[in-house]
């Protein structure tokens, strides 16, 4: 990658997006994400960091106009569920086992190594994977994992100037039955709700966050 030429444009667009971004509660539903920023939003989200590799994750982009209002039944009738341009749902696998042959087999092909290869970063896998099978901590850690794309996909969108809003607000069982997540071995975590806003009195307020100094610490 190049070097950035002018870094201080950079920072400040950055920060200017993250003060601009509010979590929307009111979509216009007439405005629409075009299908390039879309595209943009779900590569960022591919292309986010996974510990060991492993992508413990899927996102579900909903279109289906009628699953979208089971979801908003599901989602305690929340209209920005309906009314967002596009809506995802970030979902966590479940199948340990088949991530690590998954992992090996990508890996393999994409740097072009032969399987038998690739005997130290089968060791880690198999050591940390099935440990946390063993121990019951695999959920946790895919949930935790399932965070970072969500977190990424908010600041794409954030510096395309598209309005988003993370939601947790919805009953996971009813959103895996209507998605049919659990024949997929996946279960929902989270929501992410894409668009413009709509006549939304609160996002005209100035950003309630604490101090610098009062977050961040050097020692």
């Amino acid at each position: 990658m190049k070097k950035i030429e002018n870094p201080n444009k950079i920072n400040a667009q950055i920060l200017k997006a993250l003060n601009w971004r509010y979590a929307v509660k009111t979509f216009d539903p007439n405005k629409k994400v075009s299908k390039e920023d879309i595209q943009t939003i779900l590569e960022s989200a591919r292309l986010s960091p996974s510990s060991m590799g492993v992508e413990m994750w899927k996102f579900i982009v909903v279109k289906n106009k009628k699953k979208r209002k089971k979801l908003r039944e599901a989602g305690y009738n929340q209209p920005k569920i309906t009314d967002a341009s596009h809506l995802i749902v970030i979902a966590y696998r479940i199948d340990g086992k088949n991530i690590i042959k998954e992992r090996l087999k990508r890996t393999a092909k994409i740097q072009k190594q032969k399987l038998d290869e690739l005997f130290d970063l089968q060791n880690m896998l198999e050591t940390s994977i099935i440990d946390k099978i063993k121990n019951g901590n695999l959920e946790s850690w895919a949930k935790m994992q399932a965070y970072i794309p969500l977190g990424i996909m908010i600041m794409s969108a954030s510096i395309l100037g598209i309005d988003n809003c993370p939601m947790e607000g919805f009953e996971n069982d009813k959103v895996d039955e209507i998605l049919n997540l659990k024949r997929k071995n996946l279960k929902s975590i989270t929501m992410l709700a894409l668009g413009y806003r709509g006549k939304d009195i609160e996002s005209t307020k100035p950003k309630v966050r604490r101090n610098f100094n009062e977050v961040i610490q050097f020692i």
